[in-house]
């Protein structure tokens, strides 16, 4: 059977709705009973109730939710999967391709998807913002105090021996000794890189420890609630600095890392659920404007392929 366009539409239309319905929990027996007969009218309502089961994976929180009834009922991973796509895709897009509003409403300076942006400061200093970020900042004549609350960023700073620059990210801070350092917040650590001079880092531990170090030109920092604070690593400024020229340098990373990575420049959600695919590593340089024409090299380049509700939620997978 030729199937159009529009046919394709109005059936993943009203998958998504019988999976809003049925998630609700407040569905009736009646509304079971149809849903069962809707699966049964047309093999292409399974198929698209089977595409979004897999893209979520989230078959076992959503079984428990729904009644089959009889007859003609089909498999559990079957319908349970429609309504998990629309609604967690709503959330999703309402969550996550916006900022938070609490961090907006601290912020001074954002960055939205794709953008980056150059702040010149009141004491001379610049601070670069990468895509998706929020910077709060405090500079007045007995301070310069700057938060990260999102992303990353490059500050250049001018000398000022009387105000010392400093800038908070999650539980620790980063005061400079030189001129230029690259602070990033990612999966619940943060990476402090120096590509010019150095910085001290200071680190509150949850039991009121502070750990302290200095961390020098071409090293890197990582701390984080739950790994402490690591030893110096040598990196290669150029790379580190790479998204203020649009690029992303990937070398010997896991495929998870470069997803979670694409993900801050794409206005949608990149997934993969399989460990094994996850763990695959990559090399490579990249555009920062093109993270789906990224998506496509790396499907090919490690023989993937992904499910798709449009560009909004990707599953990559074998």
């Amino acid at each position: 059977m030729n199937t159009s366009a529009a046919d394709t539409a109005a059936i993943k239309a009203a998958a998504c709705d019988w999976w809003i319905r049925l998630d609700s929990g407040m569905a009736s027996v009646g509304d079971h009973t149809e849903f069962a007969r809707w699966l049964a009218a047309d093999a292409r309502h399974k198929q698209a109730f089977d595409q979004l089961c897999t893209l979520w994976g989230e078959l076992e929180a959503i079984e428990t939710r729904i009644t089959i009834p009889t007859p003609p009922a089909p498999k559990q991973n079957v319908w349970r999967w429609q309504w998990a796509v629309p609604t967690l895709a709503m959330g999703c897009l309402a969550l996550g391709l916006f900022n938070p509003l609490s961090v907006l409403l601290r912020a001074d300076f954002h960055t939205g998807f794709g953008e980056t942006r150059d702040i010149r400061l009141s004491d001379g200093s610049t601070a670069h913002l990468n895509s998706n970020s929020a910077l709060a900042v405090r500079i007045d004549g007995d301070r310069r105090q700057l938060t990260l609350l999102q992303g990353e960023a490059w500050f250049e700073v001018s000398p000022d021996k009387s105000r010392p620059f400093q800038v908070h990210a999650e539980q620790g801070s980063v005061t400079a000794l030189g001129t230029a350092f690259n602070v990033r917040l990612h999966d619940n650590r943060t990476e402090v890189s120096v590509t010019q001079h150095s910085v001290a880092v200071d680190v509150q531990q949850s039991g009121g420890e502070t750990l302290h170090t200095v961390v020098g030109e071409g090293r890197q920092i990582v701390y984080g609630s739950q790994t402490g604070l690591s030893h110096p690593q040598n990196i290669d400024a150029q790379n580190v600095t790479a998204w203020q020229r649009g690029k992303l340098v990937f070398e010997n990373r896991p495929l998870g890392e470069v997803i979670a990575e694409l993900n801050r420049y794409h206005r949608g959600y990149l997934l993969i659920n399989d460990t094994e695919i996850a763990e695959r590593r990559v090399n490579g340089v990249f555009r920062t404007d093109q993270p789906l024409d990224v998506l496509s090299t790396l499907e090919t380049a490690l023989k993937l392929h992904s499910t798709r509700i449009g560009d909004y939620l990707i599953l990559l997978h074998r």
